[in-house]
Order: C-alpha cells, then sequence, then structure tokens
C-alpha cells in the first residue's frame, strides 16, 4: 500500500497493510525544543534552533530525517500562528496575547495566569468585547505559497495535516476566565457561562473559515482541540457538556464539513470516556491524544465500545512510559496498542503527546525500534 491507501484504509476501518504512524504531525503528537534539542545531542547531530510549532508548549518542527526514519505517512500543512504580531511582550518574559490573556513562563512552557474576565464581570462585558483581528491569519492562508505546500506533499503521496489552529470553546474559556470561575458559573451564573462559550467559539469558527476556505481541498485531516478531562473524569458530566458545549462543538464541526472532505480530528486530553458518544455525535471523526493511563481510557475498552465509530490516534504514554518504563515494557506496549487499537483499521500509532525533557533519548530509540518492528 502507498501512504495515502494505508491511511484511506485506516480511517475506513479497513485492515492496512501495517499501522500508521505519527511523531510530530500536530503540535500535540511531537516533541519540544528541549527534547529535540536533547535527541540531536544524542545522536551526534548538530543541535538546532528549530522552528517553535506552539508557543505556549514550546513544541518544535520535527526535523525530516525523524520522519523518514519512521517512514510516517502524515506531513503537516505548518501553521505559523498567524495572530503573534498583535502581542505585547513584558520585561519579565511573559506576554499578552490578542485575547488579552497573560501567559507566565513556567520552567519549560507558558501558563495562563491573568485573563480579561477574571473576578466580577457581566454577560454584557463578555457580548461586547472588541474580538481578535484575523488580517494576520487571511494574510497566511491566502499566501499561494501555502496552498501550493499543501498540493506538493499530497502530490508526493503524504497525508496532509491541517494542524490546530484554534484552542476550544472550553479550553480557551477557562483561560480567559479562569478555571475555578469558570466551572462554578456552569451552577451559579447560566447566562454569563453561556455568553463566555459563545463569544470562544467565535474563535474557531473565524479561524476554521479562514484557513478552509484557503486550503480546505487541499488537506486530509483538520486538527481541532478542547481540553476536557483530567486523569480521573471530565471537568463536567454529560448533562453538563450538552447544556453548555455540544451544540458548539456541533457548529464548530459543521462548518469545518462544510467547507472541506478532510476527517475531523479533535484532541481532548485525559479521562473523556463519558464524553466519547456526544464527540461522536457531533461529528468527531479522530480522537487524539488517547491518554491510556487516565480513567476508563484502556486500548481495550475504547476499542470494543467506540471502536466502529472513530480512529484512535495516539496512545503511547509519554507521561511514565518513556521516562521510567524498561525496554521490555516500552516494546511490549507498542505491540499491545497495535493488536487492540490497530485490529480491522481505525488507529494511528502516534505519543499521547509532545515527548517532553524527562523522556530519555534512549527510552526514545527503543521506541522508534518497537515501532519498526511491529510494522
Amino acid at each position: 500500500m502507498t501512504n495515502r491507501e494505508r491511511v484511506s484504509a485506516a480511517f475506513e476501518h479497513r485492515q492496512p497493510d501495517r499501522t500508521p504512524v505519527s511523531l510530530g504531525t500536530t503540535i500535540v503528537d511531537g516533541m519540544t525544543r528541549f527534547w529535540l534539542n536533547r535527541f540531536e545531542e544524542h545522536r551526534g547531530r548538530p543541535v538546532t534552533q528549530p522552528l517553535v510549532t506552539s508557543r505556549i508548549m514550546q513544541t518544535a518542527a520535527v526535523p525530516e530525517w525523524i520522519w523518514q526514519e519512521l517512514e510516517t505517512e502524515f506531513r503537516p500543512a505548518r501553521y505559523v500562528d498567524a495572530l503573534t504580531p498583535d502581542t505585547t511582550y513584558l520585561p519579565d518574559g511573559s506576554y499578552i496575547d490578542c485575547f488579552g490573556i497573560t501567559w507566565k513562563k513556567s520552567e519549560m512552557y507558558f501558563d495562563p495566569v491573568q485573563g480579561p474576565w477574571y473576578g466580577d464581570i457581566d454577560e454584557g462585558k463578555v457580548r461586547t468585547r472588541p474580538w481578535i483581528d484575523l488580517r494576520h491569519a487571511r494574510a497566511w492562508y491566502n499566501d499561494p505559497a501555502c496552498r501550493e505546500e499543501c498540493l506538493r506533499l499530497k502530490a508526493a503521496g503524504y497525508v496532509v495535516v491541517a494542524d490546530l489552529i484554534s484552542f476550544g470553546t472550553f479550553e480557551q474559556a477557562a483561560w480567559m476566565r479562569g478555571f475555578s470561575d469558570l466551572l462554578a458559573g456552569l451552577y451559579e451564573d447560566p447566562k454569563l457561562a453561556s455568553a463566555v462559550f459563545e463569544k470562544t467559539t467565535e474563535t474557531a469558527l473565524g479561524l476554521f473559515e479562514t484557513q478552509l476556505s484557503a486550503i480546505g481541498d487541499a488537506v486530509d485531516v483538520v486538527c481541532h482541540g478542547d481540553d476536557m478531562g483530567m486523569q480521573d473524569r471530565a471537568f463536567f458530566s454529560p448533562a453538563l457538556y450538552q447544556k453548555y458545549l455540544k451544540k458548539h462543538h456541533r457548529r464548530v464541526i459543521d462548518l469545518i464539513k462544510s467547507k472541506t472532505r478532510a476527517k475531523v480530528f479533535l484532541h481532548s486530553c485525559g479521562s473523556v470516556h463519558e464524553l466519547i458518544p456526544d464527540l461522536i455525535d457531533v461529528g468527531v471523526d479522530i480522537l487524539n491524544p488517547i491518554q491510556t493511563t487516565a480513567r476508563n481510557m484502556q486500548p481495550e475498552l475504547l476499542k470494543r465500545e467506540f471502536g466502529k465509530d472513530l480512529v484512535f490516534w495516539g496512545g503511547v504514554d509519554t507521561q511514565q512510559l518513556l521516562q521510567t518504563g524498561t525496554d521490555a515494557q516500552i516494546r511490549d506496549e507498542v505491540r499491545r496498542l497495535v493488536d487492540v487499537f490497530g485490529k480491522d483499521g481505525g488507529y494511528v500509532l502516534a505519543p499521547s503527546h509532545n515527548l517532553q525533557s524527562a523522556a530519555e533519548p534512549r527510552k526514545v530509540e527503543v521506541l522508534f525500534q518497537a515501532i519498526r518492528d511491529v510494522r
């Protein structure tokens, strides 16, 4: 099978000749720039200053030599943050983004510490707040070079993935309002919570409209993200999801599918098992990152309950396995994921999130060899 035939079979729940593999096709299944530099040193390669594809997570554009080594079927329609020109940089290294969110530098990443809707606000302030200017995004996607790159990758036989350009209705709301106030507001002030979610949904609608009007027919997968899970449960019950968020996810996915025939990929970390039936209902085709150490996210359970309706993308544990696991455990886990998730298609083997600095390069070498062996 060719790359595109193999992925098409997996997406259509037919058994491919081997399981497709992704590493760094998106900003949520790759590597931080710190880890990449460790790996370059481990391999005796020059240490580079890679393109940072997510300022918040400090992810790096994966070098072609790694993709070639793993024979990955995917290539990203690389997104460079088209909203960064509207950023205010602060003397301590923090910055304020175009939404008015203050991001403070932690040890390696940036954390939201202040938002425009923290504290006492009312529905009117939310609804009347000026929103983002999409000029930079339009300029990026309307540049002929962007479309030409997608078509070149497609012609070369790769599956082209439009990487995440917008964080979701809930996640962005949490950054702007603060997690505690946002979640308490689901009970204490439903009108305010609804106004916040309506406003943050505008971000996704505007950005996807801009992106897919330009390259919708040139990509095979469109990525969206909305982190809704913790280690042991979702942030809210299915009933609250249905009340507040489901209609917004449906609006976004309906827009995406009106602009492209590409599959819709949703990234949501943690334990989201109880939300999956609703995610399928709103049109999610591919679920990522499959954090198998979270509650009720075991491969056997997910495949049995949702394997006919979803493609699973991810699964290789980056929290524990690639930090403290033995070589045998790494090899056994790769085999288990392929055997369970990959049966009758419906699986893309990938990390459960970005490779962190604590992931030993030698253990990742074992992972790479295990991937080659299982294929």
